[in-house]
């Protein structure tokens, strides 16, 4: 007996010896494992490095010549062009609105002329960041907003401070050699991380690189203005440099129409002049920058900009007292639309939506209320929502002027207009009931028609094969099929999404 325990103990030893050297290879080859992990990603890490400085020196070395190429040429004497006056754009005379039609009235199957069809916009590509070294930690900071929302720059004010020696030719040539130095890549770095960290479009990084050129040189300066337009440059932009009566001026061609903004041509390219001024004429540096990108004026999303809450307004429906929401919006992000260029591409304000604050207001109101009904009766309900929870007024009437609204302005101005309704109805109709949305666009008024998955009785037009019925959020108390009498002979513009 005794010799059997001895030789379970044995075994038990011998078991537990054999473990233990199986743990100690699994730690072993545990280790070998993170030491092998730390050396890949080590040289990984190095060869990232190595790359990135490649990159960096290897731009550094195209800028440096390309600036000095461009300073020499801009010594060159300088072109005098006309200014064009601002394009406005005009006010169509609003369409006289029919009587609400009868609650029972079953509206006319007909297929109405279109006689155009717009393509939908490209959705815009933001310009590649360029290899810009990051700047020292311990390099000073500039403080400044855009929109409200605080940026913060590395930059030593003292150090990048300049004077013009004259404004002309020879003075800005002199100043461009000394703003090509890299002591102003810190801002330059910044600037750029600062665009996408508040998601901002090419007109709102304009802006803050304009702010952050008068925050350190001084609002409405010739130096703020040369130091905008040299980071412009350095950010892929095509920008050209003007001035009169002692003035410079930025000039920037745009991918669409703008308006508001004098323009003039530079190599057959329409240029706006980014200040306001009454001249009539301008002496231009016609000279370009390598791989210069036109500037876009649609967006892809909304910035992210400081939360500045407004009070909260009441939108309901009349005949679904369910559908009532209580919405208020970011006045940062309203006074960054306010700013925007009117331009001519409403199916651009479409794309960018609602921002999530008036989303995470509106939308489950509307979704509980739409969950379970049908097509019809969701756009239907929807229609009505548009009809009865705002107040009609044209721009003219309420601003002075044509301008249309990005979706979250209908919540905050007391009255909004037919294309102001046509975008705000066509983003509810795609985000919540996935459906597909064209504008109708008639000289004088903009509606909408919606793509059903049935058939539904109303006036229509045919695009790609497919059906899409008349639905217009301006013509109140109508519904789904029904087109405003004036209109219905008349030939339209479809403009896709």
């Amino acid at each position: 007996m005794r010799k059997i325990t001895l030789l379970i103990i044995a075994l038990l030893l011998a078991g537990v010896a054999s473990a233990q050297v199986d743990r100690d290879e699994f730690n072993k080859r545990q280790q070998q494992m993170r030491e092998q992990f730390e050396k890949n990603k080590n040289a990984s890490q190095r060869r990232y490095d190595e790359s990135r400085r490649k990159a960096e020196e290897e731009f550094a070395a195209f800028r440096k010549r390309a600036n000095e190429e461009y300073a020499a040429a801009m010594q060159r004497a300088w072109t005098r062009m006309e200014v064009q006056p601002a394009e406005v754009k005009k006010e169509e005379p609003a369409p006289p609105m029919p009587p609400a039609p009868a609650p029972d009235k079953i509206p006319t199957t007909m297929q109405l002329p279109a006689a155009e069809v717009v393509p939908p916009l490209a959705k815009p590509k933001p310009l590649p960041a360029p290899p810009i070294p990051e700047p020292d930690e311990g390099t000073p900071t500039l403080q400044f907003a855009v929109y409200g929302a605080p940026c913060s720059v590395h930059t030593s004010n003292e150090e990048l401070r300049f004077t013009l020696s004259s404004v002309d030719e020879k003075g800005v040539a002199e100043a461009w050699r000394k703003l090509s130095q890299e002591k102003y890549d810190g801002l330059l770095h910044d600037c750029l991380a600062r665009r996408d960290e508040y998601h901002l479009d090419d007109w709102g990084y304009m802006r803050l690189l304009q702010n952050a050129s008068e925050k350190l040189l001084g609002k409405g300066t010739n130096e703020a203005v040369l130091l905008q337009m040299y980071l412009l440059t350095q950010s892929g932009y095509r920008v050209r440099l003007a001035y009169a009566d002692g003035h410079l001026m930025l000039l920037m061609p745009f991918n669409r129409t703008v308006f508001g903004y004098k323009s003039l041509y530079v190599d057959g390219i329409k240029h706006y002049l980014l200040t306001r001024t009454n001249v009539k004429s301008v002496y231009v540096s016609e000279v370009g920058f390598p791989h210069e990108q036109v500037a876009s004026v649609q967006l892809s999303t909304l910035p992210l900009l400081e939360s500045n809450p407004q009070p909260k307004r009441t939108f309901a429906a009349e005949h679904f007292g369910t559908l009532s929401a209580s919405i208020g919006v970011n006045k940062s992000l309203i006074d960054y639309m306010s700013d925007y260029p009117p331009n001519d591409a409403w199916d651009g304000y479409v794309h960018v939506g609602l921002s999530n604050q008036v989303k995470d207001a509106l939308y489950p109101v509307l979704s509980s209320q739409l969950e379970g009904k049908s097509n019809k009766k969701a756009v239907t309900m929807l229609l009505d929502f548009m009809h009865t929870a705002f107040e009609y007024a044209t721009d003219g009437e309420q601003f002075g002027y044509e301008r249309p609204f990005f979706g979250d302005e209908s919540f905050y101005y007391p009255q909004n207009d037919c294309e102001d309704r046509a975008i705000l109805f066509s983003i509810l109709v795609r985000d919540l009931l996935h459906l597909d949305v064209v504008l109708v666009h008639w000289t004088g008024h903009l509606a909408t028609a919606v793509a059903f998955p049935e058939e539904v009785e109303g006036d229509y037009f045919v695009l790609d094969g497919r059906r899409y019925t008349v639905c217009d959020p301006t013509y109140e108390g109508a519904g789904v099929g029904m087109t405003m009498p004036d209109f219905q002979n008349k030939n339209a513009k479809l403009i896709k999404l």
